[in-house]
């Protein structure tokens, strides 16, 4: 194990300053507050970790079609590719969970359906029940639970982008009977895009000569079909036990066809000017689980868990390339296929404890196997002897965790959480032209959280929290198996292979927030993080025969830094005769820096800056009812290493919605996407003593309309 870092002697002893002046406040006597706003803002308010629950009707408000895209408009998250991040911070730092449990390899959450969730919780410190590896935070998604009562619903609904319809349906039935309960939520979904774009290329000698400048237009068609299921039995026993079994199966096929003409302006064209390539991969996941909840006389409880996770990918891939005349002279097809598969056991004891203690004990382990093979074949239709690649390999992660954690409600103005977790992590990895490589590590894991709600106030608090988490190797980073570049490999368009030395990275941090809570559901929060990383993970940039492959390594520090600032509230809060209008605010600034990258813009994990969200929700009527919401995201240069850089460009997007309620069980949602229709923005350089190279490509932007009608039975 490695020393304790200075933060962690300099940053306890602030409890302990700000303890006894919460606990003197505890002799003022606590005033009511009156929130009548939906359950979720008082969990909020009440919790001791810091928390944002993200209700089933915020999901369903825009009618979006992913998570990702409703999640955009959260304080503190940012998407960016499809991958969601908190602290602007991807690669990893931002832990996925499912009903509190760590995603299994290989999930995407581009793959649930918003019909079947609850409720998502976004929590900014980690908690010793949940796994530590969360640098920058936790995003919990809950699924559906069982009804109250019968309950059937129906939705259908069709949008339109890039001229592709994308039907979309669900279904959701659930009861309670006498000791049983039962729910099941499906939905199918067709997405498709066409999407235009160019890359510049442009190469210059170490005065600045121009030497090579290309032009090439590309254009992709996608398709994405997929289907989701969620099935639910509870059982309430004679003796009051409890049984759940509760399963997530996601199906999906995408389909690509994307074509490439490159134009020679200066300098010498690639090895295939003009190129296309085709692919189909289908994608099944599988998620189940069985618990047991087992009442331990008036103050105690057991829940244990055992669940199995399993997700294969198939992909067959085809790339063509041609001459500048169109004379073909490359067919190169692969055939791969990669396969997570995982057991996990976790269990909880709770027990209530005189003097306003709550105590949890618990473990955490799991098993992980990920194996991929590759199937590489090359036909030279110019002439050249075929080339031929086979590649297999596995990598296996085992995990326990250890944990005990403790609630106090030291006065009713102050409730203060302290944990610990242990956490043991094996990884192997081997392949046919690898021996295997074994690292270990172990993890001690402090957490502790203090809500101090301020004397004389009826509304507002100061949080505080101090935790130690760590980021653990992705197994697909753990595989040295290479992905390959098709065309123009270069050191801004490198290759990618795994490293199975690499090792976890660890942190402290820092969590701190001020809230108030007014009116009946208004809200306003300022916050700020500070973290600071050791054997953070870099990239390793390296030229062997010709080729060019990027692979990551630890090495060294990074320090992560940032404030958020939240806001929303009903107009009529401050203006008893103003329109029936929700106002929402939401901003965040993101500062990191690597030790071993020059600077400036060595971020970490090309860290978005800075996030904007404005918006607005207006009632009309208690049937109809419309809002909007501006989301702006920042870019700019982020160092990868000494030599090379990447540019991003501000990413501006409105989307816009319409809900009318023709009666009490149904609801017609039309709602707009990226209605900005804004260019994306991509860049890479390359900087070193023989020159410079810049790639920087653009995509077109579109809008999408979508239109929902949905029917409670």
């Amino acid at each position: 194990m490695r020393s304790a870092s200075p933060i962690s002697v300099v940053f306890p002893p602030l409890f302990l300053l700000l303890l006894p002046a919460a606990a003197c406040a505890g002799e003022a006597p606590l005033q009511k507050v009156e929130i009548t706003a939906a359950s979720g803002l008082q969990q909020r308010r009440d919790d001791t970790a810091a928390k944002i629950i993200v209700s089933r009707d915020d999901l369903a408000q825009y009618g979006d079609g992913s998570l990702a895209a409703a999640l955009k408009r959260q304080p503190g998250v940012s998407v960016v590719g499809g991958e969601v991040r908190m602290r602007g911070l991807g690669a990893g730092y931002t832990q996925m969970l499912i009903n509190g449990e760590p995603a299994p390899p290989g999930f995407s959450i581009e793959s649930i359906a918003p019909e079947m969730i609850e409720r998502i919780e976004i929590l900014r410190s980690a908690t010793a029940e949940y796994s530590m590896q969360a640098v920058a935070g936790s995003i919990n998604v809950v699924l559906r639970k069982g009804a109250s009562g019968a309950e059937r619903e129906w939705k259908l609904g069709a949008g339109r982008q890039d001229g592709r319809w994308q039907p979309a349906a669900s279904l959701r039935v659930a009861d309670k009977l006498p000791g049983f309960a039962y729910s099941l939520t499906g939905a199918v979904e067709r997405t498709a895009d066409d999407v235009a774009g160019g890359t510049t290329e442009t190469t210059s000698g170490p005065a600045g000569t121009p030497l090579a400048l290309r032009d090439t237009r590309t254009r992709n068609a996608s398709s994405v079909n997929k289907a989701s299921l969620t099935p639910r039995l509870h059982w309430t026993l004679d003796n009051g036990d409890a049984i759940t079994w509760q399963s997530l199966l996601d199906w999906y096929r995408t389909g690509f066809d994307g074509v490439a003409s490159e134009t020679v302006l200066l300098g010498m064209p690639t090895a295939y000017p003009r190129n296309g390539a085709t692919s189909q991969a289908s994608v099944f996941s599988a998620r189940s689980d069985v618990s047991w909840t087992h009442a331990l006389g008036a103050a105690g409880k057991l829940t244990a868990k055992l669940g199995v996770n399993h997700n294969r990918r198939d992909t067959d891939y085809a790339f063509h390339g041609a001459a500048a005349d169109g004379a073909p002279l490359l067919l190169r097809g692969v055939v791969s296929d990669a396969i997570d598969d995982s057991v996990n056991s976790s269990g909880k004891y709770l027990g209530r404890l005189g003097g306003g203690h709550a105590l949890s004990l618990g473990w955490d382990g799991s098993l992980i196997r990920r194996s991929e093979s590759r199937r590489q074949r090359d036909t030279y239709l110019a002439g050249g002897a075929p080339y031929a690649l086979d590649e297999d390999y596995t990598a296996d992660v085992r995990r326990l965790a250890l944990y005990a954690q403790d609630e106090w409600d030291v006065t009713p103005r102050l409730q203060m959480y302290a944990g610990v977790r242990w956490e043991g992590l094996q990884t192997a990895t081997e392949g046919r032209t690898l021996s295997e490589v074994r690292t270990r590590a172990k993890v001690w894991s402090p957490v502790a959280q203090l809500l101090w709600k301020l004397p004389e106030q009826e509304r507002d608090q100061l949080r505080l929290a101090l935790a130690r988490t760590y980021k653990a190797p992705a197994t697909r980073n753990l595989v040295p198996r290479r992905y390959t570049i098709n065309n123009g490999n270069s050191a801004n368009n490198p290759d990618f292979q795994g490293n199975p030395d690499l090792r976890p990275e660890l942190a402290w941090g820092l969590d701190a927030a001020w809230e108030s809570y007014f009116g009946k559901s208004g809200v306003a929060s300022l916050s700020g993080y500070a973290r600071r990383i050791s054997d953070v993970t870099v990239q390793r940039l390296f030229q062997r025969d010709g080729i060019w492959t990027a692979s990551p390594f630890n090495n060294g520090t990074a320090t992560v830094r940032g404030i958020e600032m939240d806001v929303k509230f009903p107009l009529r809060t401050w203006w008893a005769q103003a329109p029936d209008l929700d106002v929402r605010a939401n901003a965040g600034r993101n500062w990191s820096s690597v030790a071993a990258v020059p600077g400036p813009g060595n971020r970490l994990a090309s860290q978005v800056p800075a996030t904007l969200n404005l918006g607005l929700d207006y009632r009309l009527s208690p049937g109809m009812s419309m809002g909007g919401n501006l989301h702006v995201q920042t870019g700019g240069l982020a160092r990868l290493d000494a030599h090379a850089s990447s540019h991003a460009g501000v990413r501006r997007t409105l989307d816009a919605y319409a809900l009318w309620q023709p009666d009490a069980k149904t609801r017609v949602r039309l709602s707009a996407a990226n209605l900005l229709r804004q260019q994306q923005l991509q860049g890479q350089s390359y900087v070193d003593e023989a020159g410079r190279s810049d790639s920087v490509t653009r995509l077109d932007g579109s809008a999408s309309l979508r239109l929902m009608v949905e029917r409670s039975l």
